[in-house]
């Protein structure tokens, strides 16, 4: 019996790796150009950084099982001094909501860029997370949450539906919530807070830091953390 199991583990594992498929784009990008990615939809964002004058995203797909896999690609533009990677599914979405609602999408992406970047990330669905980030940061997500566990720049940090979690050495800090609530173990020099039943909002400075640090979500609590 425990033959039969692991051998449909096995199974299960195989099918999964096979359906999904990995694609990549990069592109040569200057010092302190404006970076932006826009996804559509995701499971999980994950901002990384390198030594390399390169932005690059790595998206592993699955969509129906594989099914839509082929209709998925990164595409790359530039306008204004912007590099732009951004998802794109052809028809494929439109074509299957005439006949079937029901959707499977497994969608995971690594974004790399190079340090002291300026970097804006927009998607519908999606969590965002950086283990650590050196330069401005801007987030706009619909869904999802949003976890920097260390960084040094500005951060404009925004979700509708979803937590933030920061952890926070130096800042001026503007953080609100409107149906959550704000939570840190800070020493917070508060210039301004409001903690009701509605929502909670918070400014001050965080060690005299100037820099600001702005965290924004509709539904979701707030989280300002000592860097550890």
């Amino acid at each position: 019996m425990k033959k039969i199991i692991q051998f449909a583990f096995i199974l299960l594992v195989s099918i999964t790796v096979n359906a999904q498929r990995k694609v990549e784009k990069s592109v040569r990008v200057s010092n302190n150009q404006e970076l932006f990615v826009h996804f559509k939809f995701a499971q999980k964002i994950e901002v990384k950084q390198w030594n390399q004058n390169k932005f690059e995203v790595r998206a592993t797909v699955n969509l129906n099982n594989g099914e839509g896999n082929k209709h998925f690609s990164l595409k790359t533009s530039e306008s204004d001094g912007v590099v732009k990677i951004y998802s794109d599914f052809g028809d494929y979405f439109k074509r299957k909501r005439s006949w079937n609602n029901n959707f499977n999408t497994e969608l995971n992406y690594v974004v790399y860029v190079p340090k002291n970047a300026n970097l804006e990330v927009k998607s519908i669905s999606g969590s965002l997370q950086a283990d650590s980030f050196n330069g401005d940061l801007t987030t706009n997500l619909i869904s999802g949450n949003i976890t920097i566990k260390k960084y040094n720049g500005k951060l404009h940090l925004k979700t509708i539906s979803g937590d933030v979690d920061v952890a926070v050495r130096k800042a001026k800090i503007n953080a609100k919530t409107v149906t959550g609530t704000i939570y840190s173990d800070l020493n917070i020099d508060t210039k301004y807070h409001q903690n009701k039943s509605y929502g909670s909002k918070i400014k001050g400075t965080v060690n005299n830091g100037d820099t600001p640090l702005y965290l924004s979500t509709i539904s979701g609590n707030i989280y300002m953390r000592k860097v550890k």
